[in-house]
């Protein structure tokens, strides 16, 4: 058996590389090969220093992305790799491959000086062994025929989707916040191209935009812009998504196989730390859940404290541990663990260590 990897793609490779991940992560399970063409910001010829192959016997049988960027959480700026396209071909599993080509993404996000990475698997007790973990949370609100009427409306604003020249302005609001990914005006048209399903709303005064909703299906996956804009564009969405008309007291056989309801059921998702849109949302009552943020992996855990200005606390890595030095304590603690010492909500020492965990969000569309 010949093998070659794991390392970045030539560009001569490129194609075969993109082939490869959508036959792993689109044909197998019966859906179009249009994986490549969903992340047009990783898979590009642009990026191959970021992206790991392995290759046997002279074709690519296991691959992976990277996607580093830079996340604000108030004055926080972090390093973050969101990790993508975990592929190996099935012929080919349990062999140990896709660790490698891990291990080797690994050492990239090293080298690109990342303080953490982010990714969402189906298999998270695998990704455990390699140090990622479940942590950070955040919000989600839940609306229905029950309670969006609790919800303001006004009829002054123009709310509509967002158009070509309006991108900019959504960046400005986007970064007043100081809250997710930095994002350009160019990559922030790129990531909301149009998609099936999706859309981007805006609401305006007197012809200005001063507020954005970014809608997946009935799901409100990011919002920007104050609670008195952002509100009523929700009552307004959640009306247009709900008719009347559908009957609700009987469903057919076929709706009722394939779990379709018979009411619009929506959603918003928030970061945890509140602002004027969940200040408002829970003056009114509206029932909300809490979830994790993404499996996280610390990359340079001494990095991370300095990003978030901890001076007073020191933490290296130690193989598959993580060392921190509070003053009086010096904890070892397993990779996993020390996320959620960083992270939480889960505590894995007591008394806990003050100021920790550390507030983190970052928006659907920033993730991969």
């Amino acid at each position: 058996m010949n093998e070659d990897g794991p390392r970045a793609p030539r560009a001569d490779e490129f194609d075969e590389l993109v082939a490869q991940v959508n036959r792993v992560m689109r044909e197998e399970v019966g859906a179009a090969p249009t994986y490549g063409e969903e992340w047009p910001r990783i898979y590009r010829l642009d990026n191959l220093e970021n992206l790991r192959i392995l290759r046997v016997d002279g074709r690519i049988v296991s691959s992976a992305a990277i996607y580093p960027h830079e996340v604000r959480f108030g004055d926080a700026r972090l390093r973050v790799a969101g990790i993508t396209g975990v592929a190996t071909d099935s012929a080919y599993r349990r062999r140990g491959f896709a660790t490698r080509v891990m291990q080797a993404c690994i050492e990239r996000m090293g080298e690109l000086g990342c303080h953490l990475s982010l990714l969402g698997s189906g298999v998270p007790s695998w990704y455990r062994k390699l140090g990622w973990e479940y942590a950070g949370l955040e919000r989600k609100y839940q609306f229905s025929r029950g309670n969006r009427h609790l919800l303001p409306t006004d009829a002054d604003l123009e709310i509509r989707t967002v158009e070509e020249g309006e991108f900019e302005r959504l960046a400005v609001i986007h970064a007043a916040r100081s809250l997710g990914g930095v994002r350009s005006v160019d990559l922030l048209r790129s990531m909301w191209s149009p998609k099936p399903g999706a859309a981007v709303w805006v609401a305006l005064r007197s012809g200005e935009v001063g507020a954005y909703v970014r809608v997946r299906g009935t799901s409100v996956t990011e919002y920007g812009g104050p609670a008195e804009l952002v509100l009523p564009m929700l009552a307004c969405l959640l009306e247009s998504w709900d008719d009347p008309a559908v009957p609700t007291s009987t469903r057919s056989i076929e709706e009722r196989q394939v779990n379709t309801k018979p009411t619009v059921h929506a959603s918003l998702d928030a970061p945890w730390r509140p602002d004027d849109v969940t200040e408002a949302l829970d003056a009114l009552g509206i029932l909300r859940s809490a979830g994790y943020v993404r499996m996280i992996r610390i990359e340079d855990p001494q990095g991370l404290l300095r990003a978030y200005g901890r001076t007073d606390l020191s933490a290296r890595a130690d193989g598959d541990r993580i060392v921190v030095e509070t003053g009086d304590r010096t904890l070892r603690l397993s990779r996993t663990d020390a996320v959620k010492l960083f992270f939480g909500p889960e505590r894995p020492v007591q008394p806990d260590v003050d100021g920790l965990p550390f507030e983190f969000h970052v928006w659907l569309a920033d993730r991969v």
